[in-house]
């Protein structure tokens, strides 16, 4: 190949070769199950996260809102994103990371939500028994006990 101008896309660009181009295969399912299942994290981290902003005003209600309406959509997201994630590891000829990923993280943090859950129902009932009588449960049970004693 000499550097004369005829052959100036030759050299800088190489010569063109008529290849077929195969696509990519994409599993569908693996993509949903992991897009569900990161939804669900972003839903748990807001939850959690969102109790040290509760009493601002303004981003404490638009997140108190976010709380109590994700936590409806928490174990949905999570069933969706299993189901998905088994469908996307059992298709044939199709990528499987996004789908064993999307499963891990919904078994994972279904786990957490469980134990989130055990936790704070444990927590009241301790509360309500007055086993505990330190902290926000504690002090509600007990002003909850003052309510029922006042005479009416």
């Amino acid at each position: 190949m000499d550097n004369n101008p005829q052959n100036y896309n030759n050299y800088y660009y190489g010569e063109m070769n008529n290849y077929e181009v195969v696509p990519q295969k994409k599993n569908v399912c693996g993509i949903l199950s992991f897009i569900f299942s990161m939804v669900a994290v972003v839903i748990m981290l807001i939850s959690c996260c969102g109790l040290m902003f509760a009493l601002v005003p303004y981003i404490g209600w638009i997140l108190g809102f976010m709380m109590q309406f994700g936590n409806f959509l928490i174990v949905p997201l999570l069933i969706a994103g299993f189901v998905l994630g088994i469908i996307g590891v059992n298709k044939k000829d199709q990528p499987k990371g996004l789908a064993r990923a999307g499963m891990i993280i919904s078994i994972v943090i279904f786990a957490l939500w469980l134990l989130a859950v055990i936790t704070i129902i444990v927590l009241t009932i301790l509360a309500t028994l007055g086993i505990i009588t330190t902290g926000f449960l504690a002090g509600l049970t007990q002003y909850l006990n003052q309510l029922n004693t006042i005479p009416h």
